[in-house]
């Protein structure tokens, strides 16, 4: 059977880019591990790229850090507070 080359392509925030390949065969179980591997390969890049960006100091020039909470703890436009009875509806 023909061997097939899953591939990726970072491209990195200083315009650089990185390519990432594994080869595999041409069936449909070995594509899936392929792009699994490509996958982990691909992770394994980018955690090390952010603990690096961690370890010089935080964000890139001109970026804000975004916190990971869920919560707004001061949201800019504050819903309506004020509690209301349910809406009755008429008997018929």
């Amino acid at each position: 059977m023909a061997s097939v080359t899953v591939f990726a392509e970072l491209k990195l925030r200083d315009g650089r880019r990185q390519n990432i390949s594994v080869h595999t065969e041409n069936n449909l179980p070995a594509l899936v591990d392929g792009i699994r591997e490509v996958s982990g390969k691909v992770s394994t890049v980018l955690t090390e790229l952010v603990e690096r960006e961690r370890a010089r100091g935080g964000c890139a020039d001109g970026e804000e850090e975004e916190e990971d909470s869920d919560e707004d703890d001061d949201p800019e436009d504050p819903l309506n507070s004020d509690l209301q009875p349910p809406a009755k509806r008429p008997k018929p």
